[in-house]
């Protein structure tokens, strides 16, 4: 019983992530989420009590998959260069995605610290896996503390502000373009 009542939590959240990521935290209703999760709204209610529950649960697992995500890729990609590449890659494979509704972790913390000030921090979360992980990356290749954390977070906000116009001109070869400049920017980073 209690693995089938995971299972059910499990495809709400799945279900609520995708509505939320398509369609806006605001947008999306408790009876969008029950359709797409193929449940009653009386099961849903079971298991989520407010859309904020949802917000925390999706962010959860977010977090559970970026974490995961970091930690393959630490175990894997050789080199702190072909791991901090590979961050930039997301923006080549995610591209379709991004091009339709923009970034995930961008648009969702976008929009929580316009409606939802309190949410926002927590979601930030997601950010601040990443901003770490590159931080360690840009380290390992001997720049202080300081700087890679500056270059992390120049890496972030780039990768963000590609999506963000790739999303508002529906232009998929802006964004490898741009996917590539960041290549080029970490290869002459690292030839100084």
């Amino acid at each position: 019983m209690v693995k089938k009542q995971q299972s059910v939590r499990s495809v709400i959240i799945k279900a609520a992530n995708e509505l939320f990521y398509h369609n806006g935290y605001e947008e999306t209703s408790f009876t969008q989420i029950a359709e797409k999760a193929n449940i009653s709204r009386g099961n849903f209610y079971h298991h989520f009590k407010t859309k904020e529950d949802i917000l925390y649960a999706i962010v959860d697992y977010r977090i559970e998959d970026v974490t995961k995500t970091l930690k393959e890729w630490t175990e894997t990609i050789k080199t702190p260069k072909a791991r901090i590449k590979r961050f930039i890659q997301i923006l080549r494979n995610d591209g379709d995605d991004a091009i339709e509704y923009g970034c995930p972790m961008g648009t969702l913390n976008t929009q929580l610290g316009k409606s939802h000030k309190d949410l926002q921090p927590y979601a930030r979360g997601i950010f601040d896996l990443f901003k770490n992980f590159l931080t360690d990356q840009f380290t390992q290749l001997g720049f202080p503390k300081k700087k890679a954390e500056q270059y992390a977070l120049h890496l972030i906000s780039r990768n963000q502000g590609i999506s963000v116009v790739a999303h508002t001109y529906h232009d998929i070869g802006f964004l490898k373009r741009e996917a590539d400049t960041l290549d080029e920017w970490v290869d002459q980073l690292l030839k100084k």
